[in-house]
């Protein structure tokens, strides 16, 4: 059966700067790395899973992604140094993904992508897709 997470999606914002220290780093990394701080910085958890299926003949595949983009304080860091502009591009989304793929036959049986700008909207396709995973597997336990 599905053990659900309960996730916590924060706003998709990236507000705080990079401190002083850290930011010596950043202007010799790329800006995917200089992304990955800023989420750190402000405490954002950028791929977070929100299921898990132990089961003989499927697994699934069950995540929010959280794509932030640049405000204030950081905004303004980012905009000063040239190979970190390609953030300022990123828009603020999230990104749900769900399937379930048969093991043996390794065919997709259920899939669910979404990608929306509403945090509740996003929680209540969480439930929505756990509960259709938990309808198939019922239906396939059934039939066995």
């Amino acid at each position: 059966m599905t053990t659900s997470y309960n996730i916590v999606l924060k706003k998709p914002y990236i507000s705080k700067k990079i401190e002083a220290s850290a930011f010596k780093t950043v202007l010799a990394s790329t800006f995917q790395t200089a992304y990955r701080l800023y989420l750190i910085t402000n405490d954002i958890k950028e791929v977070q899973e929100f299921g898990e299926l132990e089961h003989e003949d499927y697994s699934m595949i069950a995540l929010v992604r959280t794509e932030c983009s640049a405000v204030s304080d950081a905004k303004r860091q980012i905009w000063a140094i040239k190979h970190l502009q390609p953030l300022l591009r990123n828009k603020p989304r999230y990104t749900l993904r769900c399937s379930l793929t048969h093991k043996m036959s390794n065919k997709e049986v259920y899939r669910c992508n979404l990608t929306s700008t509403n945090q509740q909207e996003i929680y209540d396709q969480i439930q929505e897709c756990l509960d259709d995973v938990n309808n198939i597997i019922n239906i396939h336990e059934k039939i066995n």
